[in-house]
């Protein structure tokens, strides 16, 4: 048995939304960066081609910039949106009951989480992926919703690696190397 007290804070919230939101769809945002531009410069062609671009006034030109910052602006600011995003979350009150105290207490069969409000109990097999960050451990039970742990919880290496050794013993290989799609 492997016990670990810590408390959820904000910016652990944040972190993992960040995570979800903005990491894990790399891919994804790739995809739309490519469709994207290859509107763009299919919509420069054909204004090429129809004549619109060899008469430069400063309309055309306006609606032109206008075009390219609506295709660049998304890619700009789409971190800091999520960002901002998360934080609206964890700063309504309805949802303070996520940043409190949590006892996880992980056996060969279950992982328990207790909060003053709560008494969660996970078999191994629902955890279907596991990441791990710099300062984060997130065990996913879906695509969007995880049990959040944060590294600074281990107050020694010990610790760390007891944390550790109780994931590999008991987590699946397809929850360890599992990409989930977004």
């Amino acid at each position: 048995m492997f016990s670990l007290k810590y408390i959820l804070t904000k910016d652990d919230y944040i972190k993992f939304y960040t995570h979800v939101f903005w990491e894990e769809g790399k891919k994804k945002r790739r995809v739309n960066f490519l469709k994207q531009g290859v509107f763009l410069i299919t919509f420069l062609i054909v204004l090429y081609i129809a004549g619109g671009l060899g008469s430069f006034n400063n309309f055309s030109i306006a609606i032109y910039s206008l075009i390219f910052l609506s295709t660049l602006l998304p890619l700009i600011s789409g971190k800091s949106s999520i960002i901002r995003s998360a934080e609206k979350i964890a700063d309504n009150p309805d949802n303070d009951s996520l940043f409190t105290d949590y006892n996880l207490i992980a056996t060969d069969s279950e992982l328990l989480i207790k909060t003053e409000f709560t008494e969660t109990k996970y078999y191994w097999k629902a955890i279907i992926k596991k990441t791990e960050t710099d300062s984060h451990y997130f065990l996913f039970e879906n695509s969007l919703q995880a049990i959040i742990i944060p590294k600074s919880a281990c107050k020694s290496e010990e610790e760390k690696l007891a944390l550790n050794k109780v994931f590999s013993r008991n987590l699946s290989l397809d929850a360890e190397f599992n990409q989930i799609q977004n």
